[in-house]
């Protein structure tokens, strides 16, 4: 459901809200097929044919549904999820204390943290058990089962070609069948490793803070006061780091040009990333298929998001930016995308747009906004105590929530004060 409000508001620009003098505390939209109710910010509902959602006191507690399927969330902690009926699954979590569902296969499942408990599909695991965590706790990812006593100290893993044992800090080895060895002896200070996948044989060591070397088939890694000084080289690729974070250069499958925090460059697949005075000032740039994507932000006043075209796409030309949005935060935003688009003055959340937000408060603190869609345009002020609309061949403007207002069609024109009309546009 992801800007699915959003979606909504930029392309029903023509669609009217009944809330009269109530406005922004109350609102009624139909537009798109979709139904908004909103009486903020303390409920509002949205629907489509498949979808709907329902928040109270966003973000405080939400409900929401696709066709079979029931999500709930309360704040940042509680989930509820009723999947499919057909599969009967669900689950209730109240972070990170309560845990209760049933699985996929029907079995029910009940946890009580740190006191004990059984769980499913939870932090990566199939099953999970503990009792009196962190003294006891075993878990299974597909064959792979880990018993752990007095966790992280004690950990021992079987299965499926694993097998994992480990006395922390003191001692710790791991296999993987087929691919490497690795031990660890008074962590950090010593790890090896021995790689046995015959597509790239080798093995190595780090002493820890001294020195470190890994060589393989395919590639040679050297580290001096590791992690701060690292030299590596294989197939098409080549990293020094000297003194990490501070200069990082690398060649090959991955382009990078670093002085942390002044300026820094880093090019991999399809994205190009820059940095300037991090975290302050960066900017990405990804090759789509058939566009790209553009990003530039200061932290946190300045945000800009754009699409460009890079083939023709019906009537759009190569190089036509097909969606553009900028914030300067907390003053105000513009989003345009295709032939809709939207200026808002104030935009208070730090962030692009959020359903919840869009639905329960931005309302709230927009002083102005401007929507235009299909050559209509429409300018709201002050919670629409002026509100003027212009399409093709109609305009109005209103003062006072229709106190006085003026209205022109191809009809003729009409004129209205204090509730008393004048002119001809209704004949």
């Amino acid at each position: 459901m992801r800007r699915f409000w959003v979606s909504l508001i930029l392309l029903g620009t023509a669609a009217k809200a009944s809330a009269g003098l109530l406005s922004p505390l109350y609102d009624e939209v139909e537009a798109n097929g979709a139904r908004m109710y909103a009486v903020r910010p303390f409920y509002s509902s949205v629907e489509t044919d498949e979808r709907w959602e329902k928040d109270y006191l966003w973000p405080l507690y939400v409900r929401k549904g696709f066709k079979d399927e029931t999500y709930v969330r309360f704040f940042a902690l509680g989930w509820h999820n009723d999947f499919s009926s057909d599969e009967g699954r669900e689950r209730t979590w109240l972070l990170p204390i309560y845990f209760q569902g049933r699985a996929a296969d029907g079995e029910n499942y009940f946890a009580l943290f740190p006191l004990g408990g059984h769980l499913r599909d939870f932090f990566g695991r199939d099953r999970i058990d503990f009792a009196l965590f962190p003294l006891w706790a075993r878990s299974q990812v597909n064959e792979v089962k880990t018993t752990s006593v007095l966790w992280p100290i004690y950990s021992r893993t079987q299965g499926d070609g694993v097998d994992r044992f480990r006395v922390w800090p003191f001692y710790g080895e791991s296999t993987l069948e087929g691919s490497y060895q690795k031990k660890f002896v008074l962590w950090p200070i010593y790890s090896s490793v021995e790689y046995t996948n015959p597509g790239n044989p080798g093995g190595g060591f780090i002493l820890f803070p001294l020195y470190g070397h890994v060589q393989t088939e395919k590639g040679d890694n050297r580290w001096v006061l590791p992690p701060f000084f690292r030299f590596a080289e294989g197939g098409d690729q080549r990293i020094i780091n000297a003194p990490w974070p501070f200069i990082q250069l690398s060649d090959g499958r991955v382009y990078k040009r670093y002085l942390w925090p002044l300026y820094g460059k880093k090019q991999a697949g399809s994205t190009t990333r820059q940095f300037w005075l991090w975290p302050v000032i960066w900017d990405s740039k990804t090759e789509l298929n058939d566009r790209t994507q553009e990003r530039f932000n200061v932290m946190p006043f300045f945000y800009s998001e754009k699409e460009v075209l890079t083939q023709t796409d019906g009537d759009a030309q190569v190089g036509e930016a097909v969606s553009n949005y900028w914030k300067i935060w907390p003053l105000m935003s513009w989003d345009r995308r295709e032939e809709s688009s939207r200026f808002r003055l104030l935009d208070l959340w730090p962030m692009r747009e959020t359903d919840g937000v869009e639905r329960n408060w931005a309302p709230l603190w927009t002083l102005y906004s401007r929507l235009e869609n299909d050559g209509g345009v429409q300018h709201r002020l002050l919670w629409g105590i002026y509100e003027q609309e212009k399409d093709i061949g109609n305009s109005e403007w209103s003062l006072l929530k229709g106190l006085v207002k003026y209205k022109k069609t191809e009809r003729g024109s009409s004129f209205r004060l204090l509730f008393i009309r004048f002119g001809n546009s209704e004949k």
